[in-house]
Order: structure tokens, then C-alpha cells, then sequence
């Protein structure tokens, strides 16, 4: 259903297209409609304040991974017929990373069963193996240089928020706000590659430098652009649709929002290309996946027993 009465914040910051009774918003490439997506079933799922999902390949089949920044543990499931949480199961890991808050903000796998948990306030990419055995770690390291790099030493708090796993063994961090930021990291000596729909990993293993440890250096960046950033005030996870197309998660605007196809290295700027506004009942939405063209949220809230996972609408 699209929205058919546009709220004054913003209106305020990018400027309507048209009467208050339409649905578009002024960008810097045209109008944008602000579509609504409903929520058709939701869940808890046993973890508190719930900050990324993710998904990997055990056996074949997909298995769905959830992270809390306020815990070690990790939630896997499979998801049932009516797009709910089934077979779920808690891996305390604990005596891999101690006991405590996490302040893990996101997870990724891929085909090999690898689990990647990244922590904000360290700057690493802890990488598990298909056991959930602690196999490597991914510093990630912004040059002094580099024009995020007073913002990401700043706020520890405002650092990676989402990762994709890219084929080419690049990594895409979202960084939250401050700016709100898409970061290309790459092993130590590596050049920027940017992002095409090709890159995404889909159903593929990540190449994992050999040996205990490596540092990923951020080679390029991409802002979003001002009419972008107005609409979408942070980004907290990152997803890829069937096409590959990158799809943001934001908690402050509570919305889910599709980029531009390709981020060139010569560019620095995302364009906003489609906007679906979540329902009021997802608050603080923190992770993101997307599973035949539908979008499953869940909320960073404190009770492990609350409604914290949402099955959407198709977008």
C-alpha cells in the first residue's frame, strides 16, 4: 500500500513533490515513493536487545544466525513455512569471547558454514568456523589519512553497524552515522573494487586470509548523498536482494531503503532508489536478511521474550 499522507518531517527536510496527498519525496535524481510494508507474522527469538542477523550454509540448506550487543551468544535457526523462527538453537561462546556485552553489531556466513561476527567498539571480524570454533580475526584499520578516520576513532559507538561478504574477498562495512557511510575493507595491499551485483557472495564460501589474524585496510567509501541522508538518518544492517542490489536497514527513520545498482571507486555518493517505511509495531529495527524478495527484521529490545522478529511483506 503506498503512502498516501506524507509526514511533516520529511517534507521538512528534502521537500515534496507535488500536494500533501502524494507519496513522493524530492532526491537529488527525482521523486521517491514512500511505500509501506506490512508485517504478516513475528516471533521472539531467545536473545535480548537483538543487533544483527545473517545467514550461512549448513548441509545445503540456509541457516539463519542471530547476534545481541549485550551477550556471546548466537541464535541459529531455520525458517518454517510461514516465515517464523524453527529449530532454534543458543550457542554460548563464552569461552571464546568471555562473558559480558558483546558489542557485536553484526553477522554474516557463507557456503563453507562459516559464522563472521563483527564487534563495533573492537573494529574486528571474528571468524567461527563451521563448528563454532574461533578460527581467525579481521582487524579493520582506516589510515590516518583517510576522511572517515576521525569519525570512526571518535564514536566507537557509530562504526560498523552491517557487512556484506563480497566474492573478491572485500568486505562492505556499513558504518552507522557520523556520517552514515558504506566502507569497501580489503587485505593489506588490496585496491578498491567498488560494488557490483556480481560481488555478492550469495552461495559461495569468503576467501579468509591464511593463518590466525589479518588486517583489512578501508580502500574506498561511499557517502550518502544530502537528500539520501534526510531520509535515512543511520543504517544499521545490510542485505542483498535476488538481484544483488544492496538494501539498507535504517533504526532512527525506521525504514528499509534499495540503493543504486553499482558504487563506483570514482564516486563517493548513494542515491536512494526505492524507500518502504516499517510498521510502527517494528521499533528499533537492527537486523536485516532477505529471503525470496521478503525482508525479516528484528529489534534490538530488552526482553528476550518480546516479539523481536519480524516475517515483512514483499518489497
Amino acid at each position: 500500500m503506498l503512502r498516501t499522507v506524507l509526514p511533516l518531517l520529511f517534507c521538512c527536510a528534502v521537500g515534496c513533490a507535488g500536494s500533501s496527498d502524494d507519496a513522493a519525496y524530492a532526491t537529488d535524481e527525482g521523486a521517491l515513493t514512500l511505500t509501506k510494508i506490512a508485517v504478516e507474522d513475528s516471533a521472539a527469538l531467545p536473545l535480548e536487545e537483538v543487533s544483527g542477523l545473517g545467514v550461512r550454509t549448513i548441509n545445503g540448506k540456509p541457516q539463519y544466525l542471530a547476534v545481541s550487543d549485550s551477550s556471546t551468544t548466537l541464535v541459529t535457526f531455520a525458517l518454517g513455512p510461514n516465515g517464523l523462527p524453527k529449530d532454534v538453537a543458543e550457542h554460548k561462546l563464552k569461552r571464546i569471547f568471555g562473558g559480558g556485552e558483546s558489542q557485536w553489531e553484526a553477522v554474516a556466513g557463507d557456503a563453507s558454514g562459516r559464522v563472521f561476527i563483527m564487534s563495533e567498539a573492537e573494529g574486528t571480524i571474528s571468524v567461527l568456523s563451521k563448528g563454532l570454533e574461533l578460527d581467525h580475526v579481521i582487524t579493520l584499520s582506516i589510515p590516518e589519512d583517510h576522511p572517515l578516520y576521525a569519525a570512526w576513532e571518535r564514536d566507537e559507538n557509530s562504526r560498523g553497524e552491517g557487512m556484506l561478504l563480497l566474492e573478491n574477498g572485500h568486505i562492505l562495512v556499513a558504518k552507522e552515522k557520523g556520517p552514515a557511510a558504506l566502507v569497501e575493507f580489503a587485505p593489506k595491499g588490496e585496491d578498491a573494487a567498488g560494488y557490483t551485483p556480481e560481488l555478492a557472495l550469495k552461495n559461495r564460501a569468503f576467501e579468509v586470509p591464511a593463518g590466525e589474524e589479518s588486517v583489512f585496510e578501508a580502500v574506498a567509501f561511499w557517502e550518502l548523498k544530502t537528500s539520501a541522508a534526510r531520509l535515512i538518518g543511520d543504517i544499521s544492517d545490510l542485505a542483498v536482494d535476488a538481484n544483488g542490489t544492496i538494501i539498507l536497514l535504517s533504526d532512527q527513520s525506521r525504514a528499509i531503503a534499495r540503493i543504486e545498482r553499482e558504487l563506483s571507486v570514482d564516486e563517493r555518493k548513494i542515491d536512494l532508489k526505492a524507500l518502504w517505511e516499517l510498521p510502527r509495531k517494528v521499533d528499533k529495527p537492527e537486523g536485516l536478511v532477505i529471503v525470496g524478495g521478503k525482508p525479516f527484521v528484528a529489534s534490538d529490545l530488552p526482553r528476550a521474550d518480546a516479539l523481536s522478529f519480524f516475517a515483512l511483506s514483499a518489497l
